[in-house]
């Protein structure tokens, strides 16, 4: 071998070893031993649920196991920065919901950031908001409620799973645009925020299809209008926001999987398709529409960016609410 051969060779090879580069086997031989998804949440919610749903899909794609690990605490900031510190070999995976991206705006510090620390594999499906009432307060439509408020200011109260959550900004996002003057009551928990309304305590919440569903089918509570750009599959009756006039009001929970920034591209791009693949099967939609949600499976590329904009779309929103512990 002539030198310069020699020195071109060493230096290919010095590459090939540096820490964080990826091998060719690691590029176009996985997986070649089990894949582990992180949920950073307790076993049995919706995020759980779905998580084991993708890695089911992915191991029958794959052939390869995918065991699911449930590490909650800390509103899922745990389990998202375990993830965050693994290696970037698509071994270990994150399947997480909108904590991921709404966390850095309502926590102080958080120890990992979305958008430098993750790269997307795929927004499996997306949860809107519903807002419920009882059916027999304050008309029948979301006109009518907001109507209601507008005339009674200060009498119309709103309950949330918590001060900070998805259910919380969503009904300040309603206060703000409509100018409503509405009293937040927070509570530990989606399921005692839905039985005060039952009760009369409270007037109206936002929450998921899932927390609510055992009581809309009672029709002991009624929804009145869904917080996305599309109806809700599992709710075809329900009007969204934009149809009862009021646009641009979106805010739900997406659940998402991810890898560790720097994760090799074609193994990404593996594991999208494997999602990709398995989601025009009618069984594998029904799952998701089961869970109040509607399928999205969107590129990596489409992914990062809803992520970054996501992250934008909190920060900014608690800037303009301010001070939201109560």
């Amino acid at each position: 071998m002539k030198k310069q051969q020699l020195v071109t060779f060493l230096a290919t090879a010095a590459l090939s070893l540096a820490p964080g580069a990826p091998s060719a086997a690691q590029s176009n031989d996985y997986p070649v031993k089990p894949i582990r998804i992180i949920v950073p949440f307790a076993a049995g919610g919706s995020t759980d649920i779905l998580a084991r749903m993708a890695a089911d899909t992915i191991a029958a794609e794959l052939k390869k196991p995918v065991v699911v690990e449930n590490r909650s605490g800390a509103s899922g900031n745990i389990g998202i920065e375990t993830v965050a510190r693994a290696p970037r070999d698509g071994y270990t995976l994150l399947f997480t919901s909108t904590n991921l991206t709404l966390n850095p705006a309502v926590i102080e510090r958080v120890p990992y950031d979305p958008v430098k620390d993750f790269s997307g594999i795929t927004m499996l499906a997306f949860a809107p908001m519903l807002l419920i009432t009882r059916p027999d307060f304050a008309g029948n439509t979301l006109p009518a409620l907001i109507q209601y408020g507008l005339d009674h200011p200060g009498k119309l109260n709103f309950s949330s799973s918590g001060a900070g959550g998805a259910p919380h900004l969503a009904g300040e996002m309603l206060k703000m645009r409509k100018g409503i003057d509405m009293i937040h009551v927070p509570y530990s928990g989606a399921a005692p925020a839905i039985t005060d309304i039952v009760s009369g305590q409270v007037q109206m919440t936002f929450t998921t299809f899932v927390s609510a569903q055992a009581m809309l089918n009672a029709h002991r509570l009624k929804a009145l209008a869904v917080a996305s750009k599309h109806r809700l599959p599992v709710l075809p009756d329900i009007p969204t926001f934009a149809e009862e006039g009021l646009d641009d009001f979106e805010i739900g929970t997406m659940f998402g999987l991810l890898a560790p920034k720097g994760t090799p591209a074609p193994i990404i791009q593996t594991l999208y398709y494997a999602i990709k693949n398995a989601s025009a099967n009618t069984a594998f939609q029904k799952k998701i529409i089961e869970q109040g949600a509607s399928m999205v499976v969107n590129t990596p590329s489409e992914y990062d960016t809803y992520i970054r904009e996501d992250c934008d779309k909190w920060l900014k929103l608690i800037k303009q609410i301010g001070n939201f512990a109560n």
